[in-house]
């Protein structure tokens, strides 16, 4: 171990062992448990895991949906949810700015370069590593072991503190990281199924079905209105692959070419190589190549701001998304009640369903060098914890369909999707009492009585049950995983990355798009190791060693 690491696994050990004796109660605890017999105790402190002692307030950024509605009277800044918060935990919001999800990245990176940041945020590791290094971010080492609740602490420990080790920069806890669900790692085809049967067409197994079944939705009028206004698959104006909850990008196809970019892999002879530059992603750049000349996939997928609209208009009956995709397909049930959406998996040319594994933490909540409250954070991740598995009954109703949370975060086990799919039918099935499930899925569970009932009459009773019960039921299949080697940031990633991307976005979609001819890709990846991709290789082989 390097000093780094030893300092990391010291920190942990401290985090995990502090407030042992803790239980969860909405009412004062001693977060550092009682004093040994005879001996005063100089840092107990009294508090309240779950609500400020004053109210004070945040300030944060949304990434929201675009053309999102609200209830009358609600606001993004002033809404249901942000009044449970206040309600629950003294936490006052304020949004300083929001986005659409597509412009989103671009303003937050923006706002960290120029230091005009939130008071707390929601980043991915990248992000994170970047800020720690840039000295942006409050500790949070001392207000985690006080205010920490139990559950958390179990959900971190289920990962065997992988999460609270990668949020750690320097031996300090820099951040609230979310348990990655491994359920998100596979990109699945969501296609509509009443299509397909309209069609005469069975679902597709591989690349070579799917692109007659999309040649049959563009050219055989699936909608019925007798008009060829029809496309094939969508697309992300942002990135052709993306590591984590990716939507309306062409993952799916990559995997299916046993490519998986942007993760660090072992290639045929156990080299770590970056999945972006190997012969199956030039293979998979090949084929979306040739189905975009066809037409096959949307023509303005570049530019494209919000391809959700393609689907709710009923444009489009294909997408690759995780296994929670039903949550986005909710426009296209609204707008046709017909709309059946079942997801499937796009194999290799030898059958095999190739997937590449999540880091342990998913996302991480950070906060502001400087705030004054930081102690917040963890107050707000114990609410929100709570009310995703024990919620009141003012609560229940704000467990699915969370955009407008202040901050969204993960706290369940890496497996909760598979789990909770086998709870849910089993329920259904009445093999167990729908009052021994959780918040969410005794919620889900009545959602899906009322679904079965009436089927699609009302989206967001569709949605939850639709995607654990079809979403998480792909995940059964047997799939060749693969475990990417490396998930942290070297000295030169730190200076080089965001160029290494953009040459990397760049090419991909010249490719794609039939601007570069697909042998352009070689010359990408001798570009690539030139400018910085060998040393990164040569800092994480040194890595791996210690």
């Amino acid at each position: 171990m390097n000093i780094r690491k030893i300092v990391g696994v010291v920190l942990i050990a401290s985090v995990v062992f502090a407030g042992c004796s803790s239980n969860k109660s909405n009412n004062s605890t001693t977060a550092d448990g009682e004093p040994s017999p005879g001996q005063q105790s100089t840092e107990s402190v009294q508090v309240d895991r779950f609500r400020m002692p004053e109210p004070v307030e945040i300030n944060v950024i949304k990434s929201v949906y675009p053309g999102m509605t609200f209830k009358e009277g609600d606001t993004i800044e002033k809404n249901e949810y942000t009044r449970y918060v206040f309600d629950k935990t003294n936490i006052q919001t304020k949004v300083l700015w929001y986005a659409s999800n597509t412009d989103y990245d671009q303003k937050m990176q923006l706002s960290i370069a120029s230091n005009d940041i939130p008071d707390m945020m929601v980043v991915n590791y990248k992000t994170f590593r970047a800020m720690a290094a840039a000295d942006q971010l409050e500790d949070l080492t001392k207000v985690y072991e006080q205010y920490v609740s139990p559950e958390i602490r179990k959900f971190y420990e289920s990962t065997d503190n992988k999460v609270l080790e990668m949020s750690t920069y320097g031996g300090k806890l820099l951040a609230l990281p979310s348990v990655g669900i491994q359920a998100d790692a596979p990109s699945m085809l969501w296609i509509r199924q009443d299509w397909l049967n309209k069609l005469g067409l069975q679902p597709p197994k591989n690349i070579e079905e799917l692109k007659t079944v999309l040649r049959a939705f563009i050219d055989k009028d699936p909608d019925g209105n007798g008009k060829p206004d029809t496309v094939g698959l969508t697309g992300n104006s942002t990135t052709l692959s993306a590591e984590v909850n990716g939507l309306h990008d062409f993952k799916g196809i990559f995997n299916a070419f046993n490519s998986y970019p942007l993760y660090w892999v072992q290639d045929e002879s156990g080299n770590t190589v970056y999945g972006s530059t190997t012969p199956g992603t030039k293979q998979a750049l090949g084929t979306l190549r040739e189905m975009y000349a066809e037409g096959l996939i949307d023509k303005e997928f570049a530019l494209r701001k919000n391809p959700d609209e393609l689907i709710a208009a009923g444009k489009s009956g294909t997408m690759f998304g995780p296994w929670w995709t039903p949550w986005v397909l909710t426009g296209s049930v609204k707008n046709d009640k017909n709309a059946d959406w079942q997801a499937y998996m796009i194999a290799d040319e030898k059958g095999k369903i190739n997937i590449s594994s999540l880091p342990a933490a998913q996302s991480y909540v950070v906060v502001k060098k400087g705030y004054k409250h930081p102690e917040a954070a963890v107050v707000y991740a114990n609410m929100y914890d709570e009310v995703s598995h024990t919620p009141d009954e003012a609560g229940k109703k704000l467990i699915v369909g969370d955009a407008l949370w202040p901050l969204q975060l993960i706290t369940d086990y890496p497996e909760a999707a598979t789990n909770k799919h086998l709870l849910l039918l089993d329920a259904l099935a009445g093999k167990i009492e729908p009052d021994k499930l959780d918040g969410e899925m005794k919620l889900v569970y009545e959602q899906a009585l009322r679904d079965k009932e009436n089927p699609r009459a009302n989206p967001d009773d569709w949605a939850a049950p639709q995607a654990y019960l079809v979403g998480a039921g792909v995940l059964k299949q047997e799939m060749n995983k693969i475990e990417p080697v490396y998930f942290g940031t070297t000295p030169t990633m730190e200076r080089r990355w965001a160029n290494l991307l953009k040459l990397e976005n760049e090419t991909f979609f010249k490719i794609v798009m039939g601007s570069l001819d697909v042998d352009a890709f070689d010359k990408f990846v001798e570009d690539w190791k030139a400018e910085g991709g060998n040393t990164i290789l040569n800092e994480i082989g040194e890595e791996l060693k210690k």
